[in-house]
């Protein structure tokens, strides 16, 4: 299988990289474990060498070898490869200049990309490395390509947001698979038990299927996604089960486990014996990807098998009358190149392929492509561009029936590990209908320009991290202004008008878009303005969404933090003295509802930060209803686990107990309905 076969070629240019070197006796450790395959010791070892010498070339050119080539991971590859450089010898030179290439290229850094591309080419015997000269001028090329073509997007009106903490981790995640029921199912590397070694191949976990439900909030808790116990056989199927497609009308998904391909009845998908699939096609353990068309008549695929046009190639298969499966037919050209491509996504209509490429014009390792069935060929494929292909590992493009919706996985700068799964947002596409309680951090400010005049100027106070698409001004039911966060407005006399503004907006860290509406009742007046953004002055009757600190002290309400013991969820005194005050507030005012947030320090494991976070908010919801305060004013609580910390005490910071208290902690945020 080519995956071994690269692997073993690796182990061999790795072993001859490092032969007959005078090396320390970490650095000798660390390359005989690499011979046999056990990239995790040797990578430990490594780590060995250069705590003692944190200038030793072996050390550094063994490590950063090892990421570049083995582990795939180039920007962590980089200083080590660096500072090896900088005492090169030249028996090392060549491969040591490849691994540089590398990192830099699929780091974006195209231009230092393409001078070691050259100097590389100016060490090779082409006699000997004609193909090695190829893939050299192929890299060369896509790094110009990248520079020509920065920024360029054919598909402007999309936003990428990453799935978030939820989703990923800091091992890979990756084939996203969406269900009618705005389920994501996807599969990991990431730990599914205490008990569970990392792989001594690469460093990772064994894949397993995972699945979360989304609402309008985001992603929630993510569960173990398994399929009955009859596939659960063979020793292989106990570790590595993976999702691969679903079908367009949603009622079958398409899974391998042991070489194997199955089909599962999503209605019944907790009882229903899923049935094999394909015995007659070629698969192997490390299959990509595979896609049914909405008529469930043909298959499109991914192999290695012989014949193709090199690296993994698209095949099709067509289902005959009998239920029988045509023997595969190589997609070919313009599709197919000498190079990998994987993960075929057909259009409802089956006129569109979305595929990922090594072999097309791109940016970085791999980029997502179309191309067009026009006059029963082909198209030459287009690069999507930027924003969803990066210089890194962009594959896996899923989108819905509407394509309202997409999804994507990639290896760029800025996210959570290996590889993240991105939310494709469809600009056109979002639904821009008012929420039921507005919890966007969005409000008004309402100043005036000139107290000698009617005219004031209504402003929209937007956080930092928001992108705004779009804004909407009306004052007494009149559209006054669609164009930027604020507005200058002439009133014709003094009283009483009605403001209202929608926004809609996106943020960076947030998987839904944010809608944003505010209605208030605003007086005014030639010498003043009373403004519900006015702290001190606050009307109920008068303002409706979020409550700013300054209008809650007005109220009453104690905003004292709310601070937890580690790892517990009991309420303290001083905390029982706050909700005691605030339980009053909120019986007081019966139209206030109130949002709990439970967080936890970054110390303990993810699940369980996460656990009881989610603890501490739920046991603030119970003490206000114990003291009287309405079930429907208490909207929801829940626990984010380690996130929002309120200083810097992140992971491997070395805080006192008192500082890393700060972060266990509830808040609230109080609405008037």
């Amino acid at each position: 299988m080519r995956r071994f076969v690269l692997l073993f070629v690796a182990l061999l240019w790795f072993s001859a990289l490092m032969a007959n070197k005078p090396s320390g006796k970490f650095v000798k450790k660390a390359a005989k474990s690499i011979e046999n395959g056990n990239l995790k010791l040797a990578k430990n070892y490594y780590k060995r060498a250069l705590k003692e010498n944190p200038n030793d070339y072996e050390a550094n050119l063994g490590m950063g070898a090892l990421l570049c080539e083995l582990l795939d991971n180039y920007s962590e590859a980089l200083p080590f490869l660096e500072k090896a450089y900088q005492s090169s010898v030249s028996d090392t030179l060549k491969d040591l200049l490849f691994c540089l290439a590398k990192c830099y290229h699929y780091g974006g850094d195209y231009e230092k990309a393409i001078s070691f591309y050259d100097r590389l080419t100016g060490c090779l015997d082409y006699e000997q490395e004609i193909d090695f000269g190829k893939e050299l001028q192929k890299r060369k090329d896509d790094c110009k390509y990248a520079l020509d073509h920065k920024f360029y997007s054919p598909a402007p009106n999309i936003f990428i947001v990453n799935a978030g903490k939820t989703i990923n981790t800091d091992m890979p995640e990756y084939v996203p698979v969406l269900t009618s029921q705005n389920e994501l199912i996807f599969t990991s590397k990431r730990q599914d038990n205490p008990l569970e070694e990392l792989s001594y191949l690469d460093g990772k976990y064994f894949e397993s299927m995972y699945i979360s439900q989304m609402d309008n909030v985001g992603f929630r808790k993510v569960r173990r996604y398994t399929l009955p116990d009859q596939l659960l056989k063979s020793h292989f199927s106990k570790h590595h089960e993976s999702v691969i497609s679903l079908s367009p009308d949603g009622k079958k998904l398409f899974t391998f486990h042991d070489a194997r391909l199955y089909e599962s009845e999503m209605a019944e998908r907790t009882s229903a014996k899923p049935k094999e699939l394909l015995k007659e096609l070629h698969f192997n353990y490390y299959q990509n990807h595979a896609f049914v068309t909405k008529d469930g008549k043909t298959l499109y695929f991914t192999s290695d098998a012989e014949g193709g046009l090199g690296g993994d190639d698209i095949y099709r298969s067509v289902k005959n009358e009998q239920g029988k499966w045509s023997k595969p037919i190589n997609l070919g050209e313009p599709i197919n190149t000498p190079f990998d491509e994987e993960s075929p996504f057909l259009s409802d209509d089956g006129l569109t392929l979305y595929f990922a490429s090594k072999g097309h014009e791109g940016f970085g390792n791999f980029d997502i492509y179309k191309s067009y069935f026009l006059d029963s060929v082909w198209t030459k494929p287009e690069n999507l561009g930027e924003p969803i292909n990066s210089p890194g590992h962009d594959v896996f493009l899923i989108s819905d029936s509407l394509n309202s919706v997409g999804y994507f996985s990639s290896s760029r700068k800025g996210g959570f590990g290996d590889m993240d799964i991105y939310k494709i947002i469809y600009l056109d596409k979002i639904d821009k209908t008012c929420p039921e309680n507005n919890s966007s951090g969005i409000s008004l400010n309402i100043t005036d320009l000139d107290s000698s005049d009617y005219k004031t100027k209504i402003a929209a106070i937007i956080p930092s991290n928001y992108k705004v698409l779009n804004y909407e001004w009306r004052v007494d039911g009149v559209l006054i202004d669609t164009l930027g966060s604020n507005f200058e407005y002439d009133y014709l006399k003094e009283g009483t008008y009605d403001v209202k503004s929608k926004i809609v907006a996106l943020c960076d860290t947030c998987i839904m878009p944010v809608i944003s509406c505010i209605a208030v009742k605003t007086t005014f007046e030639r010498v003043k303005i009373v403004s519900p953004a006015t702290p001190l002055a606050v009307n109920l009757d008068e303002y409706r969404g979020q409550l700013l600190d300054g209008q809650l002290k007005a109220l009453g309400f104690d905003l004292s933090p709310m601070l937890f013991d580690f790892n517990r969820s009991e309420i303290l005194p001083d905390v029982d003295k706050i909700l005691s005050i605030n339980a009053k507030l909120l019986q007081k005012y019966p139209t206030l509802s109130i949002e709990l947030i439970g967080y936890s320090d970054v110390r303990g494991t993810e699940t369980n930060n996460q656990r009881v976070s989610d603890i501490r908010a739920k046991n603030v919801k119970k003490f206000f209803i114990k003291s009287g305060v309405k079930k429907s004013q208490v909207k929801f609580a829940k626990g984010l686990g380690a996130q929002d910390l309120v200083n810097d005490c992140g992971v491997g910071k070395n805080c006192d107990d008192e500082v890393h208290r700060k972060n266990r902690r509830v808040i609230f945020k109080v609405y008037n309905n």
